[in-house]
C-alpha cells in the first residue's frame, strides 16, 4: 500500500473513507469540481465563487497549432494539486464549478466568439467570476467585452495583461480579429481608459514596430521584460496592479503564459526567450491576489503538444490557484483549526 494513502484525508477534496480515490476521479474537471450548466439562474444556487469555462479555439491563432487542446490538459494538471494551501491556511475545495467547454464551430470563428462572449456574460451575471481557458489569445476579445457590457459604461473597466508580444496589430494578413490583434481590439473598449490597462513581460523581435507604435498612440502602459528586471519585478508589479486595480469597478486578468522564459513554458503557441522565472510569477500572482478581488481570469495558448512533461500546464494551474488563495486569505477566508475539519464549507 502507498503510505501516503494513510494520509490522504488531508489532501483530498473528497475525504474520509473517499480518499483513497483522489488519484481516480472519474469525469475530467477542473481541481475536481462538480460539473454545472452554464445557466445563470442554476449558478446563482451554487455557493462557489468561480466558474471554470473551456474555450477550445484555435481560428485566430498565428502561432504554433494545437491550442485547442489547452482546457482538457489544465483541467488534468490541476489534479495534481491538492486544494489546501498552507502558506494562506486556506482550503479550495468548493470554491469552483465547471461549466465544460464552450461549443466551437471551427467554420464559423464569428459564431464561436459569440459563444465566447455569452458564456463570459452568463457567469457575471450569476454573480461569479469566470475563470477562462484557451484556446488561442483571440478569445480575450470577446471575453473583454462581456465584461465591458456587464458594467456598463458608467462603469470602469481595468485590463492587465502578462505576455511576451503587445498584441497591438491593428490587422493581420487581412484580420482583425486574430491573437496578434487582441490588444488593438480590447483598447477599443468604451468603459477602458488607458489609465486602467497594464501590459507586463514584452521583449525581443515579435513586437513590430506598427504595434509599438499603435500601442504607444493609444497611451497604452507596457513594462517590457528589461525595465521590469531593472527596477525589480516586485516594484514594476505595483505599479502594474495599482493602475488596473485602484478606481475601477471591474477588473480583467489576462494570462499568456509566454511571459515566462521558454525554459520554464515549451508548452506555449510562442515561445520566448528571457521571460520570467516560475518562482517571478507566483510573486507577480502574490500580489494581484492581495487586491482581494478579480471578475475575469483568462489563461491563453496553452500548447499541450509542445509541453515537455506538462510542465507549463502546470504552472499555469500553481500560478491561478495560488491567486485563487491568496484572495480567499485577504477576504479572511482561513481555516481555523485543522487542515481538514469535519463538516467545513468553503465560504463565500
Amino acid at each position: 500500500m502507498n503510505p501516503a494513502k494513510a494520509f490522504a484525508h488531508l489532501f483530498s477534496p473528497l475525504g474520509g473513507d473517499g480518499a483513497d480515490n483522489y488519484r481516480n476521479p472519474g469525469q475530467l474537471s477542473f481541481l475536481r469540481s462538480p460539473f454545472m450548466a452554464l445557466d445563470s439562474d442554476e449558478l446563482k444556487k451554487s455557493e462557489a465563487s468561480y466558474v471554470f469555462i473551456g474555450v477550445p479555439f484555435d481560428e485566430g491563432n498565428v502561432g504554433k497549432p494545437g491550442s485547442e487542446d489547452g482546457p482538457k490538459e489544465f483541467r488534468v494538471a490541476s489534479l495534481d494539486y491538492f486544494p489546501y494551501w498552507f502558506e494562506f491556511n486556506v482550503d479550495l475545495h468548493g470554491c469552483a464549478v465547471d461549466c465544460g467547454d464552450v461549443s466551437m464551430p471551427r467554420v464559423s470563428p464569428d459564431v464561436a466568439r459569440e459563444r465566447i462572449y455569452t458564456a463570459v456574460l452568463t457567469a457575471l451575471e450569476a454573480g461569479k467570476t469566470p475563470i477562462i481557458c484557451g484556446g488561442d489569445r483571440s478569445v480575450s476579445i470577446p471575453a473583454a467585452r462581456a465584461l465591458s457590457d456587464f458594467l456598463g459604461k458608467d462603469q470602469k473597466m481595468g485590463y492587465m495583461h502578462l505576455g511576451a508580444h503587445l498584441d497591438m496589430a491593428d490587422s493581420w494578413s487581412g484580420e482583425s480579429h486574430v491573437s496578434t490583434c487582441t490588444m488593438a481590439r480590447i483598447t477599443e473598449l468604451e468603459n477602458l481608459s488607458m489609465d486602467n490597462v497594464s501590459h507586463m513581460g514584452a521583449r525581443n523581435s515579435f513586437n513590430p514596430k506598427d504595434h509599438i507604435d499603435l500601442a504607444k498612440d493609444r497611451g497604452m502602459k507596457f513594462f517590457p521584460m528589461f525595465e521590469m528586471l531593472d527596477r525589480g519585478i516586485d516594484e514594476v508589479t505595483k505599479e502594474a496592479v495599482a493602475r488596473v486595480w485602484d478606481d475601477t469597478d471591474g477588473q480583467y486578468l489576462s494570462f499568456n503564459f509566454n511571459v515566462l522564459d521558454s525554459s520554464a513554458a515549451p508548452g506555449v503557441t510562442a515561445t520566448e526567450s528571457g521571460g520570467l522565472e516560475s518562482r517571478e510569477i507566483m510573486r507577480v500572482a502574490s500580489q494581484i491576489s492581495d487586491r482581494g478581488k478579480i471578475s475575469v481570469i483568462d489563461v491563453t495558448e496553452l500548447c499541450p503538444m509542445f509541453d515537455v512533461s506538462g510542465s507549463t500546464s502546470r504552472t499555469a494551474v500553481c500560478v491561478i490557484l495560488r491567486i485563487l488563495a491568496g484572495i480567499a486569505a485577504t477576504n479572511g477566508q482561513t481555516l481555523d483549526e485543522s487542515l481538514r475539519r469535519p463538516g467545513w464549507k468553503y465560504k463565500k
